[in-house]
Order: C-alpha cells, then sequence, then structure tokens
C-alpha cells in the first residue's frame, strides 16, 4: 500500500471514531483573522488564481475542460461543494472553480472563495481513486472553508506590522489592506499543524 493510501486509511478512522462520538469537533478561530476582511482575502485569491492560470495557459499547462482528468475533478468537486454551506456559509456564494495544471508536483490546494488547482503529477504518480481525490479535494477545501488563509495573514499582520498597524489603530492608515499586503502570496502561506489536522477532520466530513 502506498503511504499516501496508508495516511488515507488512517484518516479514515480517525473520522469514523469523531463519528461515533457525535460530530466534528474543531477548534475556534483566532480572532486576530479579523484583522482582514474576507472580501479581502477572497479577492485577492482570485486575483492570484487568474495568474496563475494564465501562466499556466502561455505555457500550454492547463489541461481544456474537455480533458478527462478535468471532468473526472469537477465530477468529484459537483458532490463535494454543496457540503461546503455547513462549515462556512459564504461558500454558498462562492463561484468554485476546478483546475488542472501540468506538473509533476504532487500537490493539490483550494485558494480562499473556492479556487481549486490540482497538479498532473499527484493524478499521475499516485493513480489517485475517485474517493482518494474527495479526500484530498475536500482537506483542501477545508483550508479556504475555515479560512487558515485569513488567519495566517491576521497573525503575520500581528507580529510583523508593528508600526503600521499602531497607525492603522489610531486612524492613520488602513489595517486591513495592511494586513493582506503582509500575506500578498497566497500560494506560499504556510498552515500551522493544528491547521491541518482540522483540514483533515474537515475535509473528511466533507468527502
Amino acid at each position: 500500500m502506498k503511504p499516501l493510501r496508508l495516511a488515507l486509511a488512517a484518516l479514515a478512522l480517525s473520522a469514523a471514531a469523531h463519528a461515533q462520538d457525535g460530530g466534528v469537533n474543531v477548534g475556534r478561530a483566532s480572532p486576530l483573522r479579523n484583522l482582514v476582511s474576507a472580501e479581502q482575502v477572497e479577492a485577492q485569491a482570485a486575483q492570484q488564481y487568474d495568474q496563475l492560470l494564465q501562466q499556466a495557459a502561455q505555457q500550454r499547462a492547463l489541461a481544456p475542460a474537455s480533458n478527462a482528468q478535468v471532468q473526472r475533478l469537477r465530477a468529484v468537486a459537483q458532490r463535494i461543494i454543496p457540503q461546503a454551506p455547513r462549515w462556512n456559509l459564504r461558500a454558498a456564494q462562492w463561484k468554485w472553480e476546478v483546475n488542472l495544471i501540468g506538473s509533476k508536483q504532487l500537490n493539490a490546494f483550494c485558494m480562499p472563495g473556492g479556487k481549486i488547482v490540482f497538479y498532473t503529477g499527484i493524478l499521475d504518480t499516485l493513480k489517485l481513486s475517485d474517493d482518494e481525490v474527495a479526500i484530498i479535494m475536500g482537506h483542501e477545501m477545508a483550508h479556504a472553508l475555515r479560512e487558515h488563509a485569513r488567519e495566517r495573514i491576521g497573525k503575520q499582520a500581528a507580529t510583523g506590522a508593528g508600526a503600521s498597524l499602531l497607525g492603522a489603530l489610531l486612524g492613520v492608515g488602513n489595517l486591513g489592506q495592511t494586513a493582506i499586503n503582509m500575506g500578498a502570496n497566497l500560494l506560499t502561506l504556510r498552515f500551522s499543524r493544528e491547521d491541518e489536522s482540522e483540514a483533515d477532520l474537515v475535509g473528511l466530513d466533507l468527502a
């Protein structure tokens, strides 16, 4: 059994245990995420997502809608997305997108606002079943639904903005813009272990 499949099996057992306990329990969101609005983060994500797709298209790496793997990914997403508003009411209004980029990277992600990308490497190398795709997609969607990027940006702003934040709090400048500028590249944000554990649980609930 491949390492990923071992990990997925362990996650499934964990999810079953939580279900027996009466549901999925997650921690409270940090109040620091309120340093930047959800609208700002989602707008930034949409812009960066479009730029990524444009770059992929220019490199002829963006798979067309007719691609069988794209159709497969979108079919899986359509099964999961209806569950998303249970974890974030804003998700009902998101303009969800699912795309596939040709790359050897074993990676996938979902940006704030429901912008999903899978790389061909993770599908071709690991030979994922539809259920395994759903678990991975659910995990990545969970990061967006639980607003982990927004929380990371807020924490970065709180610990590193210093004088800029003080000026904003005193009415000089825009606190939200200061925060979003600090997390300018949403694709490179690193999530905490707690974020990853939460995404595992929420993702399995979705899948």
